[in-house]
Formats: C-alpha cells, sequence, structure tokens
C-alpha cells in the first residue's frame, strides 16, 4: 500500500475539488493541464537529496518533470516523507494535493485558511469538514491526544484526549480561547459527541458551546 502525493504549481489558489478535476484530466491524457514552472525541478532536487531514488522510502522512484511530480511513498515513511514534501511545496511556491484524503496543503501563495486544524500525529488541515473533523476526534487516544481548530485570528477551540490532557482515562478535556490568555476556558466531558460538536459548531461560527457547559479560566 502506498500514499500519493502530487506537486506542482498554480497562480492562484484552488479548492480540493479543482485540484482532483486537473489530476483527473491529466490521468486522462489531456495535454496543458499543468503548466512548465522551474520551481517543479527545483523542489524535486531537494526532496531527493533527502530522499535519494532506491532508497526503501519509495514505493516507486519519482520521474522527474517540470510541470507535476507524483510521489509514491510506503505506507510507513507516509508521515515522515509527506511532512517534507509539504515544507518543500512551501518553500517553493508549489501545492501538494494528497487524493487519498483530498487535502490540498498548502495552497497556491497568498491563500490564508480560514480554519486550521492541528494534532499531536497528523498533518495539519487546512479548512476541514465537519466530516474530517469527526474522523480526527475519533483518531484520538494515548499517542494522538489532542485536536486544536484555530481561526486564522487566533482564536481556538481544542480537545485533549485522557492523562496527557491533564484528565481521566476516557475522559475528554474541552478548550476555548478568544485571543488573550484571560479568556481562555476549560471544561471536561466523557461524551465523544461533544468533543466533536465543540469543533464543528466552532467551524460553523456558533457560540453555543459556551451555554452547554460549566466553564473554568485557565489563569
Amino acid at each position: 500500500m502506498s500514499f500519493d502525493l502530487f506537486v506542482w504549481h498554480e497562480p492562484e489558489p484552488i479548492t480540493p475539488a479543482i485540484a482532483e478535476t486537473k489530476l483527473r484530466r491529466w490521468h486522462e491524457g489531456e495535454s496543458g493541464v499543468f503548466r512548465a514552472n522551474p520551481a517543479v525541478p527545483a523542489m524535486f532536487a531537494a526532496l531527493l537529496d533527502r530522499f535519494p531514488p532506491g532508497t526503501e522510502v519509495w514505493s516507486g522512484d519519482p520521474s522527474p518533470s517540470d510541470t507535476v511530480l507524483h510521489l509514491s511513498v510506503v505506507w510507513s515513511r507516509a508521515g515522515e516523507v509527506g511532512a517534507a514534501v509539504v515544507a518543500l511545496a512551501r518553500e517553493h511556491g508549489l501545492i501538494c494535493y494528497e487524493p487519498q484524503t483530498h487535502l490540498l496543503n498548502p495552497n497556491a501563495a497568498g491563500h490564508v485558511a480560514a480554519f486550521t486544524l492541528t494534532s499531536a500525529d497528523g498533518p495539519d488541515v487546512p479548512d476541514p469538514t465537519s466530516k474530517r473533523i469527526d474522523e480526527r476526534i475519533g483518531h484520538l487516544g494515548l499517542d494522538n491526544h489532542f485536536l486544536v481548530l484555530e481561526r486564522s485570528d487566533g482564536w481556538f477551540v481544542q480537545v485533549g484526549y485522557g492523562p496527557a490532557a491533564g484528565t481521566e482515562p476516557g475522559r475528554y478535556a474541552l478548550e476555548y480561547r478568544e485571543g488573550t490568555p484571560k479568556e481562555h476556558y476549560r471544561t471536561e466531558t466523557p461524551d465523544r459527541t461533544e468533543a466533536t460538536r465543540l469543533l464543528t459548531e466552532f467551524l460553523a461560527g456558533a457560540d453555543t458551546y459556551k451555554r452547554r457547559h460549566t466553564w473554568r479560566p485557565l489563569l
């Protein structure tokens, strides 16, 4: 099983749906879907300096291109290599698309995600859907003990799980912060649904979670 990533240049920010459509057209053999850009081979060279062809990270050695890179990584090294690819793509002004989860990160230069989902174990997810949030809540555990959903203005909500988050096994620590440390609050719940609702309501611009729980300030 492999983990596939595609990297190319876009002059303007695009959506995951547009990225998926462009890749489908490219796979079908349509010409001119991706335009050549010198940043693509430059990134390819930098990536191979770190992960040379023939090493165990590749399920198939990547081919050079000046338009689009198809990178197929062995599943056991997906986290390490995926993070490196995203970082290099950002450094070279390219976008990186992961078709398995329809994740576009980074996007074209100038794009600022309205929300970013961060976890203890896994790549950051820009502009996550409610479904993606619920999936990531389901993956919380002893080794992956928190999820943070941060808005572009710095306000955030957070879900922690178990002792690593300062609560009992099987319980969730819920937090929200509105700007300054003095506006940072916490509560706890055993209910996974409530953990999910905190993040999805914040994503939707609602603040009903404030009235549904008893919160205590952290300062």
